[in-house]
C-alpha cells in the first residue's frame, strides 16, 4: 500500500512554490507599472517645460537616453526573468521526482 502523506507531501510543496513564485512575479509588475507612472509623470512635467528649441534639443536628448537606459533595463530583466524560470522548473521537476517516487512499489 501506498503512503498517501508521502504523496501529499510533494503536491503540498508544489502548492507553496505556485504561491511563492506568484506572489514573486505580481510583486515584480507591481513595482514595474509604478515605476513606469513615475517616468510617464516625469517625462509630462519635462515636456510642459519645454518654452525654446534648445529646452526641446535637451528633452529629445533625455528621450532617446531613456530609451537606451530602458532597453537595457528589458534585457537584465528578461536575464533575471529567465532565471528564476529556469530555477522554478528545476524545483518543479525535483518536487514530481519526489512524487514520482512516493508511488514506486516497496519490496
Amino acid at each position: 500500500m501506498n503512503d498517501f502523506s508521502a504523496f501529499s507531501a510533494p503536491i503540498t510543496k508544489l502548492i507553496e512554490l505556485n504561491k511563492a513564485q506568484f506572489e514573486k512575479m505580481a510583486a515584480a509588475q507591481q513595482e514595474a507599472a509604478k515605476n513606469y507612472a513615475q517616468l510617464t509623470e516625469e517625462r509630462i512635467k519635462a515636456v510642459s517645460g519645454i518654452k525654446d528649441p534648445e529646452a526641446l534639443n535637451a528633452f529629445a536628448k533625455e528621450q532617446v537616453e531613456l530609451a537606451q537606459t530602458g532597453l537595457e533595463k528589458v534585457v537584465a530583466d528578461s536575464k533575471s526573468l529567465f532565471e528564476d524560470a529556469k530555477a522554478y522548473n528545476e524545483q518543479v521537476l525535483e518536487l514530481v521526482k519526489e512524487s514520482a517516487s512516493s508511488f514506486t512499489p516497496k519490496s
